[in-house]
């Protein structure tokens, strides 16, 4: 926002809601200095239809009432969706900020949100090469920019502001500890599946520290696996935490266990090396390259190999390719096209 800012455009931010949890939404704002909000659309929780259609109600709204120039959506969120439907419905440019990647899993909600919205905006900024390439073999070339990862920009401005006391905290020391998040529909939608991410954590034998996501732990308590998840005894539940702690505690870890696309990604910017809770993920040069190894919980022999590695992983430092995700001047890059497309 200070990008546009500075070529005076007016910037309105709408929080849909969706992540509603104070350390999951407005600690974002407070730590990394973003204004507030123009409305919070309060959508809630629940169903994946519910929430886009309850957003796109709310946005197209908003969007009638405003009558912006361009709408900047960001990721592959049930919002992001709703987003571009009410934006291309209007008649009005979309940019989508990570464009392109794919994990080739048509049943997966983020795969479906993302490929979507790639077909409906006018200018895709794309994180890497690999998500051009993608877009390419979907016949989208046109308004298509390889903009480095906006992500990473963020990433190293919280990284300069860390503060390691948040181990003293939580009583952990430097490279002893895993770093884990678990919130996924495929990974919380069982009991079974639950179950064997538990016994897999309890089998790690090395610290864990969890901050736990609200749907994980609502799910775990459906299925009367929460006194379980508490009474292992290597595995530290907390609350969710900030970003600027998150950061922190990657870069400090041995490495971290989780199923987020996002998160799996900043493993690599941390120079760690991720354990992945699915078969798929986005990022085909990080899976290559053994940055992240994913786990297949339906294949006994894949969990074995994979908990004997996850033991003899050690902390270490992963050497950046800025050919993947950029530079860290991400930010500037879009604001570049924006002006250069006449769209500010």
């Amino acid at each position: 926002m200070q990008r546009t800012k500075k070529r005076g455009v007016q910037d309105i931010i709408i929080h849909t809601g969706q992540h509603y949890d104070e350390n999951m939404s407005e600690i974002f704002f407070h730590e990394l200095g973003i204004e507030k909000p123009y409305v919070n659309l309060q959508v809630g929780s629940g169903t994946h239809g519910y929430i886009t259609a309850m957003a796109l109600l709310k946005l197209e709204e908003i969007m009638l009432k405003l009558k912006p120039d361009v709408v900047v959506i960001y990721g592959d969120t049930n919002s992001t969706l709703s987003a571009a439907i009410a934006a291309a419905k209007l008649g009005i440019p979309i940019i989508h900020v990570e464009a392109g990647p794919r994990t080739h899993q048509k049943n997966n909600p983020e795969e479906i949100n993302r490929t979507l919205v790639d077909h409906l905006s006018t200018i895709l900024c794309c994180p890497d090469q690999a998500s051009v390439d993608n877009l390419r073999q979907e016949n989208i070339v046109e308004g298509v920019y390889n903009t480095g990862d906006i992500m990473y920009d963020t990433f190293l401005y919280c990284k300069e502001q860390s503060d390691i006391s948040v181990l003293k905290k939580f009583g952990i020391e430097q490279g002893n500890y895993v770093l884990m998040t678990w919130h996924r529909q495929e990974n919380t939608g069982s009991p079974e599946r639950m179950e064997k991410i538990l016994d897999f954590v309890a089998e790690l034998n090395q610290k864990v520290l969890c901050p736990m996501h609200p749907r994980t732990k609502k799910m775990l308590e459906a299925f009367d696996l929460w006194e379980k998840a508490k009474k292992i005894e290597n595995l530290q539940i907390v609350e969710p935490l900030g970003y600027m702690e998150m950061v922190t505690l990657m870069n400090q870890c041995r490495f971290i266990l989780c199923d987020s696309g996002g998160v799996s990604k900043e493993t690599y910017f941390a120079g760690k090396r991720c354990f992945f809770m699915l078969e798929f993920n986005p990022w085909s040069q990080l899976v290559d390259s053994g940055v992240v190894v994913s786990i297949d919980f339906e294949n006994q022999e894949d969990v074995a190999r994979k908990l004997d590695m996850a033991r003899h992983t050690e902390k270490k430092e992963l050497v950046q390719n800025e050919s993947w995700f950029g530079n860290g001047t991400t930010a500037q890059k879009i604001a570049d096209i924006m002006e250069s497309a006449g769209l500010i």
